[in-house]
């Protein structure tokens, strides 16, 4: 299969079956070997459909006679990858992209006789794709932004409100943007000479907490890198950093992360405390937690103890000087990289969130000596999962108290009431926050 056909398959089983679009390209990929070029091919088609999906199919709307054929998601799926190819790729040629959409109706004997309609489609949007239609703006402004830049109007609503206009089109913008992937280096590995001098040709320099992360120039597979293979950096944002950062952890002390996939911090954490330390690292998930043990065994991490279990019913006791919660959440604050979760995740499901938010961050108190830190954090941008669950906990234990970051955080990451707030619409990251939590008695 070629990668078109590739991306064809994994997005009409995104549709029968919404997931993770990592997720979902490697199980197609593990049953169709094609080249690394076209590995990289079929993740820019799947995520730019998933990322501008409304957007295509707002504009496919209007060139296609019959709106009964986008009920179909097979030829839905082929039109929007014909579409993105013409609207967002432009090394691809027109009559490549309408060729090889052609193409993929004869896959199939139920797709054949929409050829000529997927050709006369793709054909009118390139002849008339200076004349597109959008809603106005004056009319419903929810509407015109999330037809513009594809994402759900609750969404839209609730960041207008919080936001304004500004802040929203520049956080929109950002979700829409290919995400930077970035390699954190090992922190006792390779110097830091050593590491930037075998790695200039694909990294710019260093930056983020103790200088550890660099960003990929190049679009090169990390596990085609030898020194990430040797276990000598991870992929990892600068964003997780400074959320370690907030643990600030020394050398020697035992840490627990309670929701440690896919590995990061847990990793981080182990490396500064060193051979002396120790972390314990949990998952609920068998799949995110054999992709974190992968992370640690690659890197040579020997003092992690990975533990199978749920996170609010823990099945050891013991106090620890520092503790990580990185909660499951909405991850609004990280929509460029999961685009996904624009159309699987609903408002309603905040509140549902936020109550096992609280669940999990109770739980991780109870591992907690006397003077130790507490660091609950999560990658949305909704006060429903960020300060009101901070809020809702310390009205309850009341043996906590908000303590302030570290001086190693930089003060454009922290707001005037004491949390970390990283945001993509200000600081062009991954949206982080952070709460640092002292249990004082």
């Amino acid at each position: 299969m070629n990668a078109r056909a590739v991306s064809l398959k994994v997005l009409v089983a995104l549709h029968k079956r919404p997931g993770v679009l990592d997720t979902a390209i490697e199980r197609e990929l593990s049953h169709n070997v094609i080249d690394h070029r076209d590995t990289r091919f079929v993740f820019e088609i799947v995520y730019g459909v998933t990322r501008r999906k409304l957007t295509l199919d707002y504009v496919l709307s209007q060139f296609v006679e019959d709106p009964a054929v986008l009920q179909d998601p097979v030829v839905t799926s082929i039109l929007e990858i014909g579409a993105y190819q013409i609207l967002y790729m432009d090394r691809v040629p027109d009559h490549a992209s309408v060729n090889e959409s052609v193409n993929l109706t004869r896959i199939a004997r139920s797709t054949q006789h929409f050829s000529g309609l997927v050709n006369g489609t793709l054909r009118n949007l390139i002849k008339n794709r200076k004349h597109i239609k959008m809603p106005d703006p004056h009319k419903d402004l929810k509407v015109r932004l999330s037809v513009e830049f594809s994402h759900p109007e609750w969404m839209i609503k609730r960041w207008l409100d919080r936001l304004g206009l500004s802040k929203t089109k520049l956080l929109l913008s950002f979700n829409n943007e290919k995400p930077d992937l970035f390699l954190r280096r090992k922190l006792r590995g390779l110097s830091r000479q050593q590491f930037e001098t075998e790695m200039h040709d694909l990294c710019d320099g260093a930056s983020g907490y103790l200088n550890l992360f660099y960003r990929l120039r190049k679009p090169v597979p990390p596990e085609l890198i030898p020194l990430f293979k040797e276990g000598e950096c991870t992929v990892q944002a600068p964003s997780s950093g400074w959320i370690v950062a907030l643990l600030d952890i020394a050398q020697g002390e035992r840490v627990g992360d309670l929701c440690c996939a896919p590995g990061g911090k847990s990793a981080l954490s182990a490396e500064i405390t060193g051979s002396a330390g120790r972390v314990i690292a949990c998952e609920i998930r068998r799949n995110r937690m054999q992709l974190a043990v992968e992370t640690f065994r690659r890197m040579h991490l020997s003092n992690i103890l990975p533990v199978m279990c749920n996170g609010t019913a823990l099945p050891f006791k013991g106090t620890l000087g520092k503790v990580l919660l990185d909660a499951p959440c909405s991850g609004t604050g990280v929509l460029h990289r999961h685009p996904e979760g624009r159309w699987t995740k609903t408002e309603q499901d905040l509140l549902r969130l936020s109550l096992a938010q609280k669940g999990l961050l109770h739980s991780a108190s109870t591992l907690l000596a006397p003077g130790g830190i507490l660091v609950y954090s999560t990658c949305s941008l909704e006060p429903e999962e960020n300060e009101n669950v901070v809020a809702a906990f310390l009205g309850e234990h009341p043996g906590f108290v908000l303590d302030h970051p570290p001086d190693a955080i930089p003060a454009s990451y922290v707001s005037g009431d004491g949390f970390v707030k990283i945001s993509p619409y200000e600081h062009k990251l991954d949206g982080m926050f952070g709460a640092r939590l002292r249990r004082v008695c």
